[in-house]
Order: C-alpha cells, then sequence, then structure tokens
C-alpha cells in the first residue's frame, strides 16, 4: 500500500482576509544535543522544528510558514505566548544564551515560490524573565496577521523580453576590448575579422554592445534585454563604399566599473568577478533598426561655472589568490618574505593644492596573542593599520581578517608612491594586499593620446559649465560618453586650448583623443546567427558547455520521450544574448527568468534547469587547469570558511525582489542540478547512467531498499556521542512509518567493531556494508555524520580508492549526504569523492549534496524535508529530483546551511519507484482477515496475491516475476560503545531474510510456498513481507505485515541430510584447477528438499565462502543467493571476488537448509591477470578419433572476443589443416571448435600422429599459443 503525503508547506486553510491567525506548538528535547560541524562542537538548545543562527551562536529559532494567494503581511501582533521555565541545570555551556531576550522578537517576512506568495512568521523561542531571573521556552503561540492585496502580484507581474534577438538574422562578427578607449576598425583589419569589406555598404554597419560590466545581482534592477545598439563614427561612409582607408571609431567600455560613493564623494572601483573582456558586435546587413552615428552636441546655454581641474581615480588591484577556495574576493601581493611594497601611480598634471585621498585594504592571517598590522604610507604620511588576528587552530575559525584604512596627504609630484609595510610578528604569519584606490584632482591639460575626464564640483541643479582643456594642440574630437551607447561629439574649436559648453545637472563624462586611435580591438571571428528569445515556453532548460553538446541533447531526447519539453543551450549562446557576450551567471539566470516571466499560468513555468559542466571557484580562469565550464555564484566572504559557500540556487531566484541573496527571504523556483563533468569520459559516464537507470535488466528488487548510514560521535552523553545514529535512525523509522513498502537498512557505526590501525581507528566491517549497499543496490544511500573532500567519517569510510573499486552497474542509487563538504565540485585541484561517485562508470546516479562544512541539526531537517516529499504523489505520479529538492530547499529557506547542499544530477529524472502496489490475498489457503497467522520454524507456509493499480483493481494483463522477501521479526540491537565514556545506542533493525524467492506472475496473480528456517528468533513479533515485481517494462512493489513468527511448527518432516551443491567459478564450464582472471565470479548450484537457509540468526548457519583457508576472512553469501523460478528448493549463488593474487587459490563453500543440514564444497583456481591473454588446457576430444573431434581450451579473458587459429601439422612439418574461428565465452573456457578430420581440400587425412598449433588473439591484440598433438583412427 502507498501512502500519499500531501506536504510541502505549513498551510492555513482559512479564506484569507485582512487578518489571519497563526497558531503552534513547539515541541522541545529533554536533553541539550550537540550539534557537530565536522570541527566544532557546540551545546544547543533544541526542538523539533529548531534552526540555527550561527551569527548568534546557534540560537534556535522557529518558523512558521503560510501560503497566503495574492496577499502579503503587513504587520503581526503577538496574541499568546505560552511558556515553560528551563531547568537551570540544563543551561551549562550552552550556545546562545548570551544573545537570549528579555522580550520576543516576532519577525515576518514574505517571499515568493513559483508566483504564489507565502508569509513566514519566526522568532527565537526563549526569554529570559526578568522578574524571575529565569530562562523560559514557549511551548505553544499565537499571532494575528494582518494582510493585504500584494502590489506586485506575481501572477501580474510580467517583464517584457523582446520576442527577437538582433543576432537573428544577418551576418554577425565579433570583437573584444579590455579597457575604456575609443578604438579604431581600419579596412584590413574588417578583412581580417572574415568580413567581405569590399561587399558591405559602410553606411549600414552597426555596432552592438552592453558595455561588458557584471550584470545587477537583483532581479529588479534595470539591465539591457539583449544587444543595444551603440553609436559610432564611420570615417568616408557616404560614398556608399568601404575604401582602403576607411575606419570606424567607436567607445568602448572595461569590463570593470569605476562608481561613486555618494557619502564620501570619491569614487571606487569594482572589478568584473566573471569576466575581463568586454565584446562588441559588429554587423552591416541591411535588416534590423537604422545604423546609428555619433551627433554632434551643440549648447547655447551661458556657464556659471568654470573648469580647469577633474577628478581623476586610479588603482592596483591584482587578483590572484582564493584564501580559502571559496567565495567572491581574490588578493594580490603576498606579505611574507617579502613584507614591503612599493607602488607608484602616475598622476599627470597633478593639482597639488588638493590632497590625494588614498584607500588601502588588505587581509592578514597571523595567530591570537599577537600583533598583526600594516603601515601605509605616502609623502611623510603614515597609518598604521591593525588586522585582527585568528585562531590558526581551528579549521572553523577566521583564516584570515581584513582591514581597510584611508591615507590623505598632499603629494610633491605627479609621481606619487605609496608603500605598504606588513609588521610580520611570526614567521607564520603572512598578509596580502587587496587593493589600493587614489582619488586625486588633475589640471584639466592635454596627456597622452586619450583623456577621460570629469568632475564632481561641477554637479548641482542648473549648473553650466564651460571647460577649458589646455595642452590641446594635437586633440581631433571630444566626445560626451555620459551615456556610452548614445555618444556625442562636441562641437570645438580646435586649438591650443579648447573651450566647450555642458549642462552639469548631472555628472557628465568626456573623452578627448587625438588621431593617433587606440587599436588594441581582439577579433572573435563570425558568429552563427542565434534567437533565444524566440523559444517557447520549456519545461527542462538545459546549459550545456559546448564540450557536452552531444550528451546533453541525448537526455534532452531521453526527457522529451518522458514527456517534458526540453531545450539545450549553450553558455556563450546565452552571453551573447543576455550579457553581451561577457561570461556571467546571472545571464543565466536572467535566460531562465525569461521563461519564467513569460508564463501566464503556471504549467508554463519552467520545472527544470540542468547545468552541463563542472564549475570552480575560479571564474575566470586565473588557476591552471581550471574547470570553468559553467560558471559557479560564490558568496562574498572569502575569508573564513564558515558562511562561504557556493550555490546554483542562485540561478533559480526569479521573482523580481530576488537575487541579492538576503538571507531567509528568497525561494528558489526551479529544481536545479548540475552534472560536474570535465571530459567526455565523464560526461558520457553519467548520461549513460541515466539513460540505463530504467532498462528492463535494472528491475530488480534493490528498488525497495533504503540505507540508512550514521555515523559514531565523539562521546558524551547519549545526545552527543550518538546524535548522527540517533538522526539516521529517525529517518530511518519516518520512512518505515510512512512508506513501509520500502525495506530501511540501517548502518550504524557503533553497532560494528572499531579496529585501531597505524593509520588511526578503523571500521572495517562498516565499510564493507556500505561497498554492498552500492554494490547489491539501495534507491537511496543516505549518510548522516562526519565527512570531507575524500570520503566519509574520521574512520574514514568510503574513500576515493573504495568509490574507484565499486561493481555496480544496473543500480544506481541516490545518495543523499547530511555531512561536510563531501561534494565540493568546484575545486579544479581536487575531484571530491563526491562527484567521484557521480562521473564514475559505477557508483551513484544522482547526489542530494553537501558542498561546503554545514550543520548537524539543520542537516537533519533538510534531510527530513527530503524524505517527507520524496515519496509524495501527485495525480498518482512521484515527483522528479529537482522538484523534490526544490520544495525541501523552500520548507529550510530560513537557514543559509541549506544553501550548502547541491544537486549533482538530473534534476529532472524520476527515482525508480515501482509503478504498481502488490496484495497479499492468502496466508496458507485462508483469506486474510484482522485475525493474525502465526509463522513457526519448519512449517511450509503458502503465500497468494495479485498485483494491482493505483485504485485497487487487480491487472490481470500483468505477466511477469515477482520477488517475494519475508523478513523475520525485528530485533533490538545496543551498539558497542566503540567510542570510550559513550553510551550505547539502541535501535531496531529488521533485516533477517527468511526466504527470498522468484515467482510467477500470471494475469496479475501469484503462489509461492516456503519452509520456514529452523533458525528464526523464537520469540513472538511481527514479520514482514516484501515484494517487489517487474514484467520488464513495468514493476510494482508492496508489503505485508499482518502475522506473527515465533515457536515451532507441531508437525514436520525429518530431515538430516544437507544441501546438494555444484561450485564453478564463472560458468559450468569450469573445471577443478582451471584458470581465472583477478575478478571471477563464485557460482554456485545448490538445492535441497526443504530449501536453503539464509537467515543468518544461528552461529555458523550462513551461507559461507572461505579463499585459502582464511577463516578469519570469510565472505557471507546469505544475500548473494538467488532462488530459481517457483521453486524455493533449488537456487544459485552469485558472488563476484575482486582484485585476487595471481597464482592458485582455493575456496571453500559452506551452503546450509532450513533444517540447519550442511554441506561443504572445494575448488580450486588459478588467476592469470587478464591484460594479456593466457593459455591452459589445451587439448582435442575425442582423442584418438576417426571422423570427428572438437578443440577446447581454457583462457583468462572471459567475455570477450578471441581469435583462434588451428594450424595441424604432419609430424614432417607440412600443414594440412587450418581452422580459424571467432570465439566470444562467457566464462574462462572456451566453445569448442570442431574438426572433421579431412584436410585444406577436404581429402581424408592418413591415419597417424599429428600436431596442431593453437593459436588465440585477445581484443587487446596479446596472442598466446600452445601446440599439442593428436592421433586419427581409421
Amino acid at each position: 500500500m502507498k501512502k500519499i503525503i500531501l506536504l510541502l508547506f505549513v498551510v492555513s486553510n482559512s479564506v484569507f482576509s485582512q487578518k489571519n491567525m497563526v497558531s503552534g506548538k513547539i515541541k522541545w528535547y529533554d536533553n541539550i544535543v550537540k550539534d557537530v560541524l565536522d570541527f566544532k562542537t557546540v551545546k544547543l538548545f533544541a526542538f523539533e522544528t529548531a534552526q540555527y543562527k550561527d551569527e548568534l551562536d546557534f540560537l534556535p529559532f522557529h518558523s512558521h510558514q503560510i501560503q497566503l494567494g495574492n496577499q502579503e503581511i503587513t504587520s503581526i501582533n503577538v496574541i499568546n505566548f505560552e511558556y515553560e521555565q528551563i531547568d537551570d541545570t540544563s543551561l551549562k555551556d550552552v550556545s546562545g544564551l548570551r544573545f537570549v531576550e528579555n522580550e520576543i522578537n516576532v519577525d515576518f517576512y514574505n517571499a515568493i515560490s513559483r508566483k504564489v506568495n507565502y508569509g513566514v512568521v519566526s522568532f527565537v523561542p526563549i526569554r529570559f524573565n526578568k522578574n524571575l531571573s529565569k530562562f523560559e521556552r514557549v511551548v505553544s503561540y499565537q499571532i494575528e496577521l494582518t494582510l493585504k492585496t500584494a502590489i506586485a502580484n506575481q501572477k501580474s507581474t510580467f517583464k517584457s523580453f523582446t520576442n527577437n534577438s538582433v543576432l537573428s538574422s544577418g551576418d554577425w562578427y565579433k570583437i573584444a576590448v579590455i579597457k575604456d578607449g575609443v578604438f579604431k576598425l581600419s579596412y584590413s583589419f574588417l578583412k581580417d575579422l572574415g568580413i567581405d569589406v569590399n561587399a558591405i555598404n559602410p553606411q549600414m554597419i552597426k555596432i552592438y554592445g552592453n558595455g561588458g560590466k557584471m550584470l545587477p545581482e537583483k532581479n529588479s534592477e534595470f539591465r539591457n534585454d539583449d544587444l543595444i545598439q551603440n553609436a559610432i563614427y564611420v570615417y568616408g561612409e557616404n560614398d556608399g563604399v568601404f575604401n582602403a582607408d576607411d575606419y570606424i571609431l567607436f567607445y568602448g567600455q572595461s569590463p570593470h566599473s569605476i562608481k561613486l560613493n555618494t557619502t564620501t564623494n570619491k569614487f571606487y572601483h569594482e572589478l568584473n568577478k566573471y569576466s575581463d573582456t568586454t565584446f562588441y558586435y559588429i554587423t552591416a546587413s541591411a535588416t534590423g533598426e537604422s545604423p546609428k552615428r555619433i551627433t554632434t552636441s551643440v549648447t547655447t546655454l551661458s556657464p556659471n561655472n568654470i573648469v580647469s581641474t577633474f577628478n581623476d581615480y586610479q588603482y592596483h588591484e591584482i587578483d590572484n589568490y582564493n584564501l580559502i577556495k571559496s567565495g567572491q574576493e581574490w588578493f594580490g601581493e603576498v606579505f611574507d618574505v617579502k613584507t614591503e611594497y612599493d607602488f607608484i601611480f602616475n598622476i599627470p598634471n597633478l593639482d597639488n593644492s588638493i590632497p590625494v585621498d588614498v584607500v588601502f585594504r588588505g587581509a592578514a592571517r597571523s595567530k591570537h596573542g599577537t600583533i598583526s598590522s600594516f603601515t601605509v604610507s605616502s609623502n611623510g604620511v603614515s597609518k598604521n593599520v591593525s588586522v585582527s588576528t585568528v585562531d590558526i587552530d581551528n579549521y572553523t575559525s577566521q583564516y584570515a581578517n581584513a582591514s581597510i584604512e584611508n591615507l590623505s596627504f598632499v603629494a610633491s609630484s605627479s609621481i606619487v608612491s605609496v608603500k605598504v609595510n606588513y609588521n610580520k610578528p611570526l614567521s607564520s604569519s603572512v598578509a596580502w594586499l587587496d587593493y589600493l584606490q587614489v582619488n586625486s584632482r588633475r589640471n584639466l591639460k592635454m596627456h597622452g593620446n586619450q583623456l577621460f575626464f570629469r568632475d564632481l564640483n561641477t554637479v548641482g541643479t542648473g549648473n553650466v559649465s564651460q571647460f577649458n582643456l589646455t595642452g590641446a594642440n594635437n586633440v581631433e574630437k571630444i566626445w560626451d560618453i555620459s551615456n556610452p551607447f548614445n555618444i556625442r561629439e562636441l562641437q570645438i574649436n580646435l586649438g591650443s586650448t579648447i573651450s566647450f559648453v555642458a549642462t552639469t545637472d548631472t555628472l557628465r563624462q568626456f573623452v578627448a583623443f587625438t588621431s593617433n586611435y587606440d587599436t588594441q580591438v581582439f577579433p572573435r571571428g563570425k558568429l552563427n546567427n542565434q534567437n533565444l528569445h524566440a523559444l517557447g515556453q520549456n519545461d527542462y532548460i538545459i546549459v550545456a558547455h559546448q564540450n557536452f553538446l552531444n550528451q546533453a541533447e541525448q537526455i534532452a531526447d531521453f526527457h522529451r520521450q518522458d514527456g517534458l519539453s526540453v531545450v539545450v543551450v549553450t553558455p556563450n549562446q546565452i552571453y551573447n544574448e543576455f550579457s553581451s557576450g561577457s561570461q556571467d551567471p546571472i545571464a543565466i539566470r536572467s535566460f531562465i527568468k525569461m521563461f519564467y516571466d513569460r508564463a501566464t499560468i503556471s504549467s508554463e513555468l519552467p520545472k527544470y534547469l540542468l547545468l552541463f559542466g563542472d564549475g570552480s571557484y575560479d571564474n575566470k580562469n586565473r588557476i591552471l587547469g581550471n574547470t570553468n565550464y559553467i560558471p559557479t555564484y560564490q558568496s562574498t566572504n572569502s575569508l573564513g570558511v564558515i558562511g562561504s559557500l557556493v550555490t546554483d540556487d542562485y540561478f533559480g531566484l526569479l521573482d523580481p525582489n530576488e537575487g541579492n541573496w538576503s538571507f531567509g527571504v528568497e525561494y528558489v523556483d526551479v529544481g536545479i542540478g548540475r552534472i560536474p563533468a570535465k571530459s567526455q569520459e565523464e560526461a558520457d559516464n553519467v548520461v549513460n547512467k541515466i539513460l540505463n537507470y530504467k532498462q528492463p535488466q535494472t528491475m530488480k528488487d534493490w528498488r525497495n531498499q533504503i540505507t540508512f548510514i550514521g555515523d559514531v560521535g565523539g562521546g558524551g552523553d547519549t545526545w552527543e556521542g550518538n546524535i548522527h545514529m540517533k538522526q539516521s535512525n529517525d529517518l530511518a523509522t519516518l520512512v518505515e512509518n510512512s512508506n513501509p513498502e520500502y525495506n530501511p537498512n540501517k548502518i550504524f557505526f557503533d553497532a560494528y567493531k572499531k579496529e585501531l590501525t597505524p593509520g588511526g581507528s578503523r571500521f572495517p566491517d562498516v565499510n564493507k556494508e556500505i561497498i554492498r549497499a552500492f554494490n547489491e543496490g539501495s534507491l537511496i544511500i543516505n549518510y548522516t555524520g562526519h565527512g570531507g573532500e575524500t570520503g566519509w567519517a574520521h574512520e574514514r569510510v568510503l574513500t576515493v580508492a573504495d568509490i574507484n573499486k565499486l561493481s555496480n552497474t544496473d543500480n544506481f542509487p541516490l545518495i543523499v549526504t547530511a555531512t561536510c563538504e563531501f561534494s565540493r565540485f568546484d575545486d579544479p585541484k581536487r575531484t571530491s569523492a563526491g562527484e567521484l561517485t557521480l562521473i564514475n562508470k559505477t557508483g551513484a546516479l544522482a547526489l542530494l549534496t553537501t558542498v561546503r562544512l554545514v550543520y548537524s541539526t539543520p542537516n537533519f531537517l533538510l534531510n527530513k524535508s527530503f524524505y517527507e516529499n520524496v515519496f509524495v504523489e501527485d495525480n498518482n505520479e512521484k515527483k522528479r529530483l529537482g522538484e523534490i529538492f526544490m520544495i525541501t530547499k523552500n520548507l529550510n529557506a530560513s537557514n543559509a546551511n541549506n544553501r550548502n547542499f547541491t544537486l549533482l544530477g538530473d534534476p529532472a529524472l524520476k527515482l525508480a519507484y515501482p509503478k504498481y502496489d502488490v496484495a497479499t490475498t492468502k496466508f496458507n489457503g485462508t483469506t486474510i482477515s484482522t485475525v493474525l497467522d502465526t509463522v513457526k520454524a519448519l512449517q511450509k507456509v503458502t503465500i497468494e496475491g495479485f498485483v494491482k493499480d493505483y485504485n485497487g483493481n487487480k491487472l490481470s494483463n500483468y505477466n511477469g516475476i515477482i520477488y517475494p522477501t519475508v523478513f523475520d521479526k525485528a530485533k533490538t540491537i545496543t551498539t558497542l560503545q566503540n567510542h570510550g565514556g559513550s553510551v550505547p545506542f539502541v535501535f531496531n533493525s529488521q533485516n533477517s531474510k527468511l526466504f527470498k524467492g522468484k515467482v510467477s506472475v500470471t494475469n496479475g496473480d501469484f503462489s509461492f510456498s516456503f519452509v520456514v528456517p529452523k533458525d528464526i528468533a523464537y520469540n513472538f513479533g511481527k514479520g514482514k513481507l516484501s515484494y517487489y515485481a517487474e514484467n520488464q517494462v513495468e514493476d510494482a512493489n508492496g508489503y505485508f505485515t499482518d502475522f506473527y513468527i515465533g515457536g515451532t511448527s507441531d508437525s514436520y518432516a525429518e530431515d538430516s541430510e544437507g544441501p546438494e551443491v555444484e561450485l564453478f567459478m564463472n560458468d559450468k564450464s569450469f573445471v577443478f584447477g582451471g584458470i581465472t582472471d583477478e575478478n571471477p565470479t563464485l557460482l554456485a548450484y545448490v538445492q535441497d528438499i526443504h530449501g536453503i537457509n539464509m537467515v543468518g540468526n544461528g552461529i555458523g548457519h550462513d551461507i559461507v565462502a572461505v579463499l585459502d583457508d582464511e577463516t578469519d576472512k570469510s565472505f557471507v553469501l546469505n544475500n548473494y543467493y538467488e532462488a530459481d523460478l517457483n521453486s524455493y528448493q533449488k537456487g544459485t549463488i552469485r558472488f563476484p571476488f575482486k582484485d585476487l593474487k595471481e597464482g592458485r587459490h582455493k575456496l571453500t563453500l559452506k551452503v546450509w537448509d532450513v533444517y540447519n543440514n550442511s554441506r561443504e564444497v572445494v575448488t580450486e583456481f588459478n588467476v592469470v591477470k587478464s591484460k594479456d591473454v593466457v593459455l591452459s588446457r589445451v587439448y582435442n576430444y575425442p582423442n584418438p578419433f576417426t571422423t570427428y573431434t572438437e578443440f577446447w581450451f581454457e583462457h583468462n579473458q572471459a567475455n570477450k572476443q578471441l581469435y583462434a587459429q588451428v594450424q595441424v601439422f604432419t609430424v614432417t612439418g607440412k600443414l594440412v589443416k587450418t581452422i580459424e574461428k571467432n570465439i566470444y565465452s562467457e566464462g574462462f573456457r572456451s566453445t569448442s571448435i570442431t574438426w572433421d578430420g579431412l584436410d585444406d581440400f577436404g581429402d581424408r587425412l592418413a591415419r597417424g600422429v599429428y600436431i596442431y598449433h593453437l593459436k588465440v588473439r585477445a581484443e587487446n591484440l596479446s596472442i598466446a599459443d600452445k601446440y599439442e598433438k593428436l592421433v586419427i583412427l581409421r
């Protein structure tokens, strides 16, 4: 039976008017939990819905979220808080106490998700009661909301995007600049660019471009849609021919910005975080809008202000180092061995009467207890700049701290030297320069070939200023570049002093230039026409790097067959239309927003976004071997690992007031995933997994299993030492209660023996169980605990080496990790363990995973939200990964911790949920009733049932196979207290299998029998019957728990004979002592009249394989036994060995029947490495023969194509017969090569002895051969 859980948000059911009441209860935990961030442990207040604010020392807060329709909250009124006192003894060492206030302060905010309004009420439910001098906590609340209709309701908000890009038609050519300037495009430049210059009309030449600056982060801020035309000057265009001496002048902008701080009235700069290049587009096609030319500006107004000086701004900033490999900030010069730098600023024609203003910013890393500082000096003035020290022994503390300081002085010359010295307190201390900013005044005198100037002093209402430019003998033109897209040429009289008049009610900027034009323009070639703006609405948007277009199209086709509309585009295509060609992640978001804004009904909204390509914290390719295929959004913090993050959520913040990433108010609007591929091979691996995921060969009962893995803590009380296991168990219990058709597999560290090794503590059996969960299959593998980029836990489980050895090829799980940094995909110098599980051929289908440091309790809340939604059905359909992830994120939007979770994988993929249900109808011939049956040891049980649809109707046309598994009752497990001082953790586990069968389903019905093993637990308790059915097209699952297991049957047949066992390696052609490669498969055929024991409850009654008599390293094979179809008496054991040593091996297999009778068999085999072909046991049979024989041989190339040649010679060496054959052998023994005893001419050979030569060539072209004798009788 499947349960449909309708849970998205906590929603009030009332019809909203102007007032609405929200109320709730807060369930507090009696104990105070210890929250773990891999390197930090703190005690916390804890309640069921607690989220934590790290800026308040992890004080918890409660959020109540409601759907508001078309309304929004304008104010709130607390009606009632009910309190209870907090016991004083539980307050010791609890984080956040110093931030507890005397009264509860309730905050609210409004948010939008997929054009639906939501309101959130949030408060810290703890206060200090001054009257009682006691801390109190809220146990219930009532809050009244005042609502009004939202002015900017998303259903009516629509951003107008053009219907067609200018790039959709005509011939277009792309060029680039890297600085501000007036640039010349000559005849030869255009010709080299690829333009047929002689065929164009210069009067039709147009240049488009938006200036190359970073796009604004907030969606509501203006940005140009598509490319806009720039005014240009074309010399010699009037004759309609572009002659050899004709040229184009245009104003090109630097990608970096210089802005005005209106508070200080000083300029500052902002480097483009994503690109150091500005792109422009040239066309001469007679389509689109009319060509735009620079016009002349004439002012007849009389000036009321004379300008002879202007504001100059210069800066020094080199972005070479990201201190923590995270965040947007990069730093330049290193103060370590060298502790002093001298920076020279050339300020021509400096106005010495006005002080020069320098702003310095630097960062330093020096341990607590030292005095760390810079000294910044120039022209006899110096400043000491102190920098806070850091705890260098604590990974989670600030890595470095930064300081900023101003220095003002009167410069003695136009060459200004600024000296920066780091006062290094320790040899380990190190510092970095961020930037130097220099504001000054210059005399308005021409210098160089281009002079840019502006004057803040001229700005004022009604101001008209006369600018007097001296030294202007060589000046050809002056342009007003205040609006860089609509440049105006000033009407001037040439001479040594040029004067012009301009209105200056706002800041105006100008450039004066000579005829020695700047030609530093870089050609980028012809552009293919494109028109992303004309795309229709799509469910699924794939942004794929050019290298991975083929793989992206495969995913698109896969989902088109699945009913989704899909579009595939490259980042460069998006940049061309949405950021003027410059790399900018906000351009990608703007592209997605175009679809979002154009949607008029919810079904038109884009649903999923896939970023196909790896990302890097270095968005500008400063790092050798960078992996910047699809850009990343990094947080601003680059000085401390706490709060510094990378997130793909940013691409899904699509509502008007979103985009500046305010904490707790921005909900993701699409399901987003990333495939972090760096190569064709990695991309192919991921795509092949996706395409293979639901193929018929993958339909097995692993789809019923969910594996929960819980790390062990570091000691303390129950909550502290066992929090990871407890949280993992809570998640498993949630699934057991809400979706019992799935079988939790619990791997809790402290339930296994810990071993001490030279490398530290290890849990080898835990690691084996985790690897087995992968290789045997789980729908989901969920890990809670410590972790890092190279694996899980301090005890090093699931390491990179383990991941590279995984062998699952048809059963890929979704991995959910509530741990730190497991999938830090944006470090180009390291492929994280999480990434490897995805991009390898084996491993994971997808990961809902962590990319930075995270905290335990918020992890659990997000993890819990995931399981509350992962099995939710809508119209009998489960949700896709992206939607589940989006809902999970939005339910936890108030906590910044959730931004460190990323979906790596295909967001449009749906997990391999079985489609239909399975019902049990009869137990031992009796129809199921409210009276529970009891199953006893050695009793023969017969069960009947059918496969049904969503409405409970039998699927009478369903024919296939069902795999029933009968579990013994749950057992209570007490962990081993491996950590000194810890208390044991107690949990229940129902994983002992009494029977696992393989049964036919005919017209929807099935029936099977089995004998209950003697090795059940004899106490009475509820068992579980789990079903998985498939017909190679559709599958089903179900469960039945209304029966008891316990005791012994009153009557049963006697049996003292053990099972019959046939043991082989790889296939039945194997013979004792045969050869294999280093990865052979144990193959055993077993049968017993009463069935095979696979329970494992009885000591020594497991199916066990022992290699080379190493009994301490035995292999328990209970889970590798599969019954034959419709038989509980016969079955097969298949177990893959890995990386066996070369040489001879002995294999012992012991199998028990359900009566605890055993049989032990032994074989031997010889391992030969499979790189080069090796032959063994070459013979022909019969030998001697008359008219027929077969040639056989053993080899080490199982499951590979071989070419075999047999040449027969007389004893004198004459070749009489050649036989050739291509062979494909599933095992290590060849198929036969037959011969009728005739020679190459069809004549019979005389009786006697002959020599034959067998030569075999493998796929890798290695060759092996061998000579043997045969005898012909006549």
